[in-house]
């Protein structure tokens, strides 16, 4: 089968792979065969193609099949296997790898297992993702679909689990607190539309120029209190001016860039809870990080990483019943053979939000 294969060095090939089978993967007897029906591109795929070579996130031990935002149909099953069925349709949690005795896989908290590091974990890294016609996947990391939600809107779930880890299950979000989050991309129309369903009030969402067509515009459709152009406008005094002043209780930095880290410190309210996320699309941002601002407003500064079971159960639940709606946000999807456009649209485009393969 044709397959988009991620090597060592962070680049990746369409090339000849060989299709996967049951019985003969790390997962057997509890492995399940699945037909690809979309599989998105991520900021991380993205990265690793689009940089010069040197600056590259590193790939995988050995090439392997990538992508991880997968949804597709099951086509049959290990002996093991009785989650799920021949005909589901179903996603899947990229965290397939842990070690399930430590403090944390016991504590229901697989993607920060101890003993397993954060890429060693991922399906896509080890045993081969879903930028292919078929995969397997683990039983145990299978959601089955609601019948009324569709491949094109189940191919953001991934996403959508990541943003409810975020926002729900780190930064424990509560009625009425203010929320500012600084990046508008698919992740960040998903994590506004948590904060509104959760009662937040009010919300700030920020982008650059390049969000100005289709992004920021968006977010304001879907409910933003406030957007800005941080290229064009002042956040800081944005933010003061919602907030009369105060600061925000809850900033989610989703952005990625050095920038967006310093004004989430900034725009936080004495004793707010700042999120430093987006930086991890290419292994992290460094900054001159100033500690006074920490220090005197008395902030609390969270990391997240991926999702847990959790996080893919309530997403899943608010998809279903129509508290977040993920119509919006696939733009475009290409052919497998066109992966490279589809890669140059999510790096570079202004009018798209996401962009997916369809490997079959």
């Amino acid at each position: 089968m044709q397959a988009l294969v991620l090597y060592p060095d962070g680049h990746y090939q369409l090339e000849e792979a060989a299709e996967p089978a049951l019985g003969h993967n790390p997962f057997a007897p509890h492995d399940v065969l699945i037909q690809v029906a979309y599989c998105g591109i991520c900021g991380s795929d993205v990265h690793g193609w689009h940089v010069k070579e040197g600056t590259r996130l590193s790939g995988p031990d050995q090439p392997t099949v990538g992508g991880h935002e997968m949804c597709g149909t099951v086509l049959a099953v290990g002996p093991a296997v009785t989650r799920v069925k021949p005909g589901d349709r179903v996603v899947g949690e990229i965290v397939v790898h842990y070690c399930g005795e430590c403090v944390n896989c016991r504590a229901g908290k697989v993607n920060i297992c101890v003993n397993t590091p954060p890429m060693a974990g991922r399906i896509h890294y080890t045993v081969g993702g879903a930028f292919a016609p078929l995969t397997v996947w683990p039983d145990r990391s299978l959601h089955i679909l609601p019948d009324h939600v569709s491949f094109e809107e189940a191919v953001l779930m991934e996403p959508t689990a990541g943003s409810v880890h975020c926002l729900y299950e780190r930064l424990q979000l509560r009625a009425g607190e203010s929320v500012a989050i600084l990046g508008p991309g698919a992740r960040g129309q998903i994590l506004l539309q948590l904060a509104l369903a959760a009662g937040a009030k009010p919300v700030l969402v920020s982008g650059i120029q390049r969000d100005a067509r289709v992004r920021l515009p968006l977010a304001a459709s879907l409910g933003a209190d406030r957007v800005v152009n941080v290229d064009e406008q002042d956040l800081i005094a944005a933010a003061a001016e919602l907030t009369g002043g105060v600061g925000f209780d809850v900033v989610v930095e989703n952005a990625g860039a050095a920038s967006a880290v310093s004004q989430a410190i900034e725009i936080a309210r004495p004793g707010g809870r700042v999120m430093i996320s987006g930086g991890g699309i290419r292994g992290g941002v460094t900054i001159p990080l100033q500690t006074w601002p920490v220090i005197v407003k008395e902030l609390t500064l969270y990391g997240e990483i991926s999702h847990n079971w959790s996080s893919w159960h309530t997403g899943l639940e608010m998809v279903a019943h129509g508290q977040i709606d993920l119509k919006p946000l696939l733009t475009r999807v290409y052919p497998l053979a066109e992966w490279e456009q589809g890669f140059r649209d999510a790096a570079l485009g202004d009018d798209v939000m996401r962009v997916a393969l369809k490997p079959a």
